[in-house]
């Protein structure tokens, strides 16, 4: 990276900071923080009971004697021992910010977490301005890789989904781009051998780790590499080819390992079919309403620069084409693996950080794009187009008081209910489901119950004696509470 580029990549940052500053370490509430949520309890749990007494399976419930969730509750296949883990990813995401809790010597918590996501937004961005940087052909558009830098940096989805809310979804961006910049460098540089191909296989690795997007990047760059080889019969293809499927298949061999430590394979495979069947594609009388949610989703996270894209592939098409060589293979390794992932979880894209994959191209295409015009025009363009972004991001959160409404109710329910229920007592919650948000403040498995003779049987069930219902306070935030003993 030139010297005169870095000091005006790491002030976009700090700015981009400065713009998240009064949304952070504030209470867990809405615009899926319960993700962040999740993953805190997920952490706390490996902090207080040990990574190994999980079994490094991320349990989402507390293992306290009335904590436990009692036979007959739930026939959820991600059980065991009466703990409840989430399997839904692989465990990466878990694994780096539990390693940097303990290096800290501290107890996992909302800002830690928040913080740790900020850093890989700008290692995101340092790769997005490295993998401009191979596209370009020598000496054209020089400013190009930190206009696409920039724009990632101050897009909607970026800035919050890099920034307040914490999940393997996310997460995973981070390595994937990594991944790109590999492949486009190993392709440029037309060496022999195994290096290029390791390299490009252990970021495979890595992003498979973390999420399933790197299983679509492993079918693309095996697809590339098969295409070329039949195109040259290059015995190097072949390498790519060796290590695409292992870097996806040691990632997804790993996986099972850890998982199969708390499940049997059985109820893996009960557990992965039943979430496929809730996030994946089912073509039926509704499936142009998640397609309709998704274009929903890339216009509220990244629509400043859809509108750059849109007017340079008008005005500047032929500059942009020209500015690189390597555009099909970019296309494809920043392209396909979207296409793939919303195609084939249709219904999941229908969350607004599903479009956070197609910011990569996006951004890129921007950049170069933007930077094609005169400099008295581009630098201005940028500035537009990111405080458009962060005008839209503040719009879609809101810069309100962070104890005002509803982003203080979880966190005073929370806290509500671990003031009022004793540590032996089992909490149930009377017809309604709390958000785990109000789980992770409280500290404490909740139980749905629509009865309190359920709640009874429960208690039982569990070898409990005293427990405590709770239900919403109609004149305040916070619950109403009765005690309950199984008698």
């Amino acid at each position: 990276m030139p010297r005169r580029h870095l000091p005006w990549l790491l002030l976009a940052f700090a700015i981009s900071v400065a713009v998240r500053a009064p949304l952070l370490n504030r209470p867990l509430s809405v615009h899926h923080e319960l993700c962040t949520a999740l993953v805190l309890i997920i952490l706390h749990n490996w902090h207080t009971d040990g990574f190994a007494h999980h079994h490094g399976a991320p349990a989402i419930t507390f293992s306290g004697p009335a904590d436990l969730i009692p036979p007959g509750y739930t026939d959820a296949p991600g059980l065991h021992d009466s703990v409840l883990y989430y399997l839904s990813h692989p465990p990466l995401a878990y694994d780096l910010p539990h390693v940097l809790f303990a290096l800290t010597g501290s107890e996992p918590n909302v800002l830690g977490l928040q913080v740790f996501n900020l850093f890989f937004h700008l290692l995101t961005a340092v790769a997005l301005y490295l993998i401009v940087r191979e596209l370009l052909v020598k000496d054209s558009t020089p400013w190009a890789p930190l206009f696409a830098a920039v724009l990632y940096l101050f897009m909607p989805a970026p800035l919050w989904f890099h920034g307040n809310v914490y999940m393997s979804d996310m997460f995973v961006q981070n390595a994937w781009v990594w991944h790109i910049l590999a492949v486009l460098r190993m392709y440029k540089s037309g060496e022999r051998g195994w290096r290029w191909p390791l390299l490009a296989g252990l970021t495979l690795f890595i992003t498979t780790c973390i999420s399933w997007p790197g299983v679509w990047a492993g079918v693309v760059l095996f697809g590339i590499a098969a295409f070329r080889r039949m195109r040259s019969r290059n015995g190097q293809e072949l390498r790519i080819m060796v290590m695409a499927v292992l870097g996806v298949g040691l990632a997804l061999g790993y996986t099972a390992w850890r998982w199969l430590q708390v499940v049997d394979a059985d109820a893996l495979l009960a557990y992965f079919t039943g979430r496929y069947a809730d996030r994946g594609t089912v073509v039926d009388h509704g499936t142009w309403s998640h397609i309709v949610q998704l274009v929903v989703n890339y216009r509220t996270g990244f629509l400043p620069v859809i509108l750059i894209v849109f007017v340079v592939l008008v005005v500047r098409r032929q500059a942009v084409r020209e500015a690189s060589t390597q555009w099909p293979l970019f296309l494809a390794l920043a392209g396909l693996p979207v296409v793939l992932d919303h195609a084939l979880l249709l219904q999941y894209a229908e969350h607004d950080f599903a479009a956070l994959k197609g910011g990569v191209l996006l951004c890129v295409v921007g950049g170069i794009g933007l930077a094609t015009f005169p400099t008295r025009w581009a630098i201005p363009g940028l500035l537009v187009v990111c405080l458009g972004g962060v005008l839209y991001f503040y719009h879609t959160n809101p810069l309100r008081s962070a104890w005002e409404g509803s982003y203080s109710h979880d966190l005073g329910s929370g806290h509500n209910i671990a003031y009022k229920a004793l540590s032996n007592e089992t909490v149930f919650t009377f017809r309604f489901t709390p958000e785990p948000q109000a789980q992770w403040y409280a500290k404490r498995t909740l139980f749905r119950v629509d009865s309190l003779s359920q709640a009874k049987a429960l208690l039982r069930a569990q070898g409990n004696a005293t427990g405590i219902v709770v239900w919403p306070d109609p004149m305040c935030v916070g619950y109403m509470t009765e005690h309950i003993t199984a008698e």
